[in-house]
């Protein structure tokens, strides 16, 4: 990794050298947190543009390459919230249209969007270490061991974590619907407006 301290002065043939290592690392990640090649290049472009962006900052506290799936799976987190939101609302407008048009009740799709509310809220409580376990084993589709490579920790880890985290993940929820359940108007289901 000498074209690390290269890369980081300005040598474009380290940066190239750079930018074609992390491609072939970081795009397999991007797949299989988004489910698709198109949505996969443009979350791998975003990640690279972040890591060039914040290269002088990589301070080596980790790996380079550990860095820099951190920096990825953010963006692919990000885009995964935004993406579940543009659905949602979607959802809401194909059914209200059909609930106008066919008598079709929308409370059932309301509930269910109120569900998947819920529980990206109850994700952003966990833990940073949890909340990424959790969503590289059960959204990206990851297998314990590719997970702990990804984080570079025992794979042992990786299943404390998924333990500790869904545990974490069910008590959370079931707090928040307690909640609602004893004083309705307390609980918000998108955390990012408190």
């Amino acid at each position: 990794m000498q074209w690390l301290q290269a890369a980081k002065a300005g040598d474009s043939e380290a940066i190239d050298q750079m930018l074609e290592a992390l491609m072939s690392r970081l795009y397999p990640l991007c797949l299989k947190m988004t489910s698709n090649s198109f949505d996969a290049e443009d979350c791998l472009q975003n990640s690279l543009i972040r890591i060039m962006n914040s290269l002088n900052s990589f301070a080596g506290k980790a790996s380079f390459f550990t860095w820099c799936y951190r920096i990825t799976i953010n963006i692919c987190y990000d885009f995964l919230r935004h993406k579940s939101r543009q659905q949602e609302d979607l959802w809401a407008d194909d059914y209200a249209g059909l609930s106008a048009q066919n008598q079709i009740p929308v409370s059932e799709e309301a509930e269910r969007a109120e569900i998947v509310s819920e529980i990206r809220a109850a994700l952003l409580c966990l833990p940073e270490p949890f909340r990424d376990t959790v969503i590289l084993y059960e959204l990206g589709g990851f297998s314990v061991n590719e997970i702990a490579t990804l984080q570079e920790i025992p794979a042992g880890t990786v299943k404390s974590r998924l333990s500790r985290g869904r545990a974490q993940l069910a008590q959370t929820i079931q707090e928040r619907e307690g909640n609602k359940i004893l004083n309705p108007g307390t609980i918000q289901s998108d955390p990012s407006s408190n």
